[in-house]
């Protein structure tokens, strides 16, 4: 085993030897021979073995019957959009009263407000369903009772100790006496399983099965934006989803994918078109039009999808500015990192502290200064854990939530210089020395090896997101005539040009255009092999993901 450094802080473990497996052995090594390949719809697991599923049936059919309103609280990410639609849809098709109340990422960050429960008391509601969060609310659960208002917690994120005696149910895989198999679901995977279990109330099995079926589509979105391990039973959602979706009966998926129609759809496809863009309006302007355009199936979902792709638009230029400007600002001597501006927008605060983290392999904090307090969004590599760091700091917050790799918190601008002194000294006390990210190389390859039977051969092993990730390949010494930036406005990627026919792009780089011309060392790249499809003409692309100089 030979180890090199790369350009994006990281250590390439690769072995020349493989240049001699045959690439299907070494997929199927990932998984000791497990029958991963022949799960399918029918293998998913019982809805019943989540914690407090009998109480969220019990309590749904009592509303059912007394005819009760119920409220679905509150995020305004693609996992909750997604996944209060088909709550909402189903909640409609069984002909229970339900409504949404969504926040406003601005006046209310991700903070839970007492007025948000006297305005459910107004309405004549009378059970609150919250969604992807106050697992930590305890307070504003118990003010919920006093006002005879009931309360279903449903969530995924990390549990406290103390969790509510006061909700009526509290359905989340991660609870310690919980038995559910998969703790990897998504928020919208946990819907999923709770409209799993009332469908098998409500529809006999045959209809059932063809109901959720249908609803897979939400569940697999939610599992990728969140980024779920692909696994058993995240994999057969997102697996079922793949082989509909050219065909999916949401007008509103066939429309934001119009563009990718004739490629050979894999995970990514949320990550990269579908989820950006429901979040978008989130993130700069209100989530109830993402969630009207999922409601929705009419040919108004056109204008729909109209605005947001502006509201995406603006998303990415506000994203390129303020990474841009972070970068160039920040200490890159310290172990954590932290962004201050007084102008980053509520929406892009996670993704600005994402891509500091993701140039940087390190933790950062991004942060908006309100006046009196700083609203946070932090993120973190997968070698730490965010909520455990800032556990010992929550008596100096005034809010603060998330889960091992993204978490937010608000603080009072008194407080915060002592707190970025003490977790300064606390995490600059760890050594990161062995911490960059390993990058392990399944094969080395030469470029003439390279077509579609090669390809074929890798898809098998389809849907690939995080755990079952797709291949990653080397060549050595790479002859390239030219090196340019692709496009002509933006400089955001490179492109190799070769004598052979395929693509060679690397996505989202940032400096490293001049390190590599400038250098006279070899030049090796570490990339994913895919398809590509522009005018009905496929091509293979090499989606490079780190390149080494030497």
């Amino acid at each position: 085993m030979q180890t090199k450094i790369s350009l994006k802080w990281s250590i390439i473990n690769f072995d020349k030897k493989s240049i001699k497996s045959d690439i299907s052995e070494i997929l199927k090594a990932r998984f000791n021979g497990e029958d991963f390949l022949e799960k399918s719809f029918d293998d998913l697991f019982d809805p019943y073995l989540l914690k407090d599923m009998d109480k969220w049936i019990n309590r749904i059919k009592q509303a059912k019957k007394n005819r009760e309103k119920i409220i679905i609280f509150w995020d305004y990410d693609v996992d909750w959009v997604t996944a209060t639609s088909l709550l909402v849809h189903f909640f409609t098709k069984i002909w229970v009263e339900v409504s949404y109340r969504l926040p406003d990422r601005v006046k209310n960050w991700y903070w839970l407000k007492k007025y948000f429960v006297d305005e459910v008391k107004k309405v004549w509601a009378s059970l609150i369903i919250t969604v992807d969060c106050w697992t930590r609310d305890i307070d504003i659960i118990k003010y919920a009772k006093k006002i005879w208002i009931d309360v279903i917690v449903t969530d995924h994120h990390s549990v406290p100790k103390v969790i509510s005696e006061e909700a009526i149910a509290l359905i989340n895989p991660k609870r310690l006496d919980c038995n559910y198999p998969n703790k990897n679901l998504s928020w919208a995977g946990v819907v999923f399983k709770l409209v799993h279990a009332l469908s098998i109330e409500y529809f006999n099995k045959n209809e059932a099965f063809e109901y959720l079926k249908e609803s897979v589509d939400i569940a697999a979105i939610g599992t990728v934006a969140d980024c779920m391990n692909i696994t058993w039973e995240n994999r057969i959602i997102v697996k079922e989803w793949l082989k509909q979706v050219k065909k999916s009966r949401s007008r509103w998926i066939r429309i934001l994918i119009e563009d990718q129609i004739n490629n050979d759809l894999d995970a990514d496809i949320f990550s990269f078109t579908i989820g950006p863009k429901i979040n978008a309006p989130g993130r700069m302007d209100t989530p109830y039009l993402a969630i009207n355009l999922i409601l929705n199936n009419s040919n108004s979902v056109y204008k729909t999808v109209s605005k947001i792709e502006k509201l995406n638009t603006e998303r990415k230029i506000l994203t390129k500015d303020f990474t841009n400007d972070a970068l160039s600002k920040i200490n890159n001597r310290d172990n954590l990192l932290f962004y201050i501006s007084p102008s980053i927008p509520h929406g892009i605060m996670g993704i600005v502290a994402w891509r500091i983290t993701e140039q940087f392999y390190k933790p950062s904090i991004a942060l908006r200064d309100e006046w009196d307090k700083l609203i946070a969004s932090c993120r973190w590599p997968d070698y730490f854990s965010v909520v455990d760091i800032l556990e010992n700091y929550k008596d100096m917050f005034i809010n603060f939530g998330g889960h091992k790799q993204a978490a937010w918190f608000s603080i009072s601008k008194d407080k915060f210089w002592e707190f970025k002194t003490k977790i300064l000294q606390e995490v600059n006390k760890i050594d990161f020395s062995n911490n960059k990210k390993e990058i392990v190389v399944d094969r080395v390859v030469r470029l003439e090896e390279l077509w579609f039977n090669f390809l074929k051969q890798i898809n098998v092993y389809k849907p690939f997101w995080i755990w079952n990730t797709r291949p990653i390949f080397m060549v050595d010494n790479l002859n390239y005539e030219k090196l340019e930036f692709l496009g002509n406005k933006s400089r955001d990627h490179l492109k190799f040009t070769t004598k052979h026919w395929f693509k060679i792009i690397w996505f989202f780089i940032w400096d490293f255009y001049e390190k590599i011309k400038r250098s006279d060392l070899p030049v090796s790249i570490i990339f994913e092999l895919c398809e590509d499809s522009w005018m009905w003409n496929k091509n293979l692309m090499l989606r490079i993901i780190d390149v080494v100089l030497g």
